[in-house]
Parts: structure tokens; sequence; C-alpha cells
């Protein structure tokens, strides 16, 4: 009987301090997030009219078939012909461009306005433009 008295009066005591709006509040707001968890896991459950007889063989064979028509496209170095340079085509030969200069070019003769020229052939920068 005295056990059953201490509980009593630890339940009074317990009911008391929680307050029965605290409880519904977090009831609701449990609601709330059930609603939230149904939501997300019907969108994420959508069929997206895919048939649901979907043959696993024919899938299979039809990505065999893609990865033949990739492996036909590389080349043995791994890179796909789209970006392999043309081997019949010779561009450079067709734009007849003359070819660069080696060497330092030598100054004519009788030239007013001689500039001095840099290991590369180019004019040299004047000391005072060139800041210490």
């Amino acid at each position: 009987m005295s056990a059953l008295k201490s509980a009593n009066k630890e339940l009074k005591g317990m009911m008391k301090i929680v307050k029965i709006e605290d409880v519904n509040n977090l009831q609701d707001e449990m609601m709330d997030l059930m609603d939230i968890s149904n939501e997300i896991q019907e969108s994420l459950g959508r069929s997206y009219n895919v048939p649901d007889d979907i043959d696993e063989e024919e899938l299979l064979g039809e990505l065999d078939a893609l990865e033949v028509d990739m492996g036909t496209e590389m080349d043995a170095d791994g890179v796909p012909s789209y970006l392999q340079p043309d081997k019949d085509h010779d561009v450079e030969a067709e734009l007849n461009l003359p070819s660069a200069p080696i060497g330092h070019v030598t100054i004519t003769a009788g030239r007013s306005n001689v500039q001095a020229e840099d290991e590369l052939g180019l004019p040299a920068v004047p000391h005072a433009s060139i800041r210490n």
C-alpha cells in the first residue's frame, strides 16, 4: 500500500510539472514531421511512366551494344575519334605560310632609326623605362 501511495504522490508531482499544452504542441510537431516525411516518400516513389514489365536481358543487350559503339569511336589510346587530329587533311600545307625566321635578323645599312635588340631579336626596352 505504501508503494502505491508513493507512486501516486510522484505522479501528482509530475502532473504539476508537465503541462498538457506542451504535450499537445509536441504531438502537433510530430504529426507535421510525419506529413513532410510522407510527402518526401511519395515524391521519391514516383514511377515517371516507367513500365513495370522491363526485360532486364533486353536492357543489358542495349547497354552492351552502346559499349560496342563507344569502343569503335575510341582509338587505342582511349581518345574519341572526334578529338583525334585529321590524318588525311594537312592544314599547314593548305595555308602556304612562310617558315619562321631562324637566328638574328641583320639590319640593313642606311637605316636611320636603328633600335637595339634583345637576345630574341625584339626591340630592347629603353633603360629609362625600367624601374629598379
